[in-house]
């Protein structure tokens, strides 16, 4: 009984939330172009513990800065060789939440966007991208593979923020 009750403690929730994702696990989110005195971010990441041991992220995208336009929308990753690796699904896209100035877009009135959206994103759509984590100068730089190839113009600069931190994602 005993060490049935050790390997639940082991692998506890918390436990779970490893490597790249540790902070995650403290209710950390991810923000990516920080600016420390506006207190904003392009997009944030937060992450899920899902019961197989894979993760629900849940990406919050600024998609427009006038209006200011919002995409929240998630996927489904895994921890592979030290790297957050997901694939985004056609129904990742169609099933997001859009906001225009803070307030939800009636679903059939964003659907003819998210097609849109996801027509500008077909060249990832259905492929495999992994993100490992690397610093850089004091900061986390986002560097990104699709499909195993690397794609250095898509690097962004990321910081693990908590709630109390007060970030949001806003132009």
């Amino acid at each position: 009984m005993f060490l049935a009750l050790l390997a639940v403690a082991a692998f506890s929730p918390a436990n779970a939330y490893v490597g790249p994702l540790a902070p995650a696990g403290k209710g950390m989110a991810q923000c990516y172009a920080p600016d420390a005195v506006a207190k904003t971010c392009s997009s944030m990441a937060t992450y899920h513990l899902n019961a197989d041991g894979s993760f629900t992220n849940k990406a919050t995208v600024l998609i427009s800065k006038s209006p200011p336009a919002i995409l929240e929308m998630n996927t489904n990753v895994e921890i592979r060789n030290g790297a957050v690796c997901g694939t985004i699904r056609e129904e990742n896209i169609s099933g997001a939440r859009l906001m225009v100035n803070g307030t939800d877009v009636p679903t059939d009135q964003a659907q003819p966007v998210l097609a849109r959206i996801a027509s500008g994103m077909a060249s990832v759509v259905g492929h495999e991208i992994c993100t490992a984590y690397i610093p850089s100068g004091g900061n986390l730089v986002a560097k990104g593979t699709l499909d195993g190839v690397p794609k250095p113009d898509q690097d962004q600069v990321m910081q693990w923020v908590s709630a109390s931190d007060g970030y949001r994602v806003a132009p």
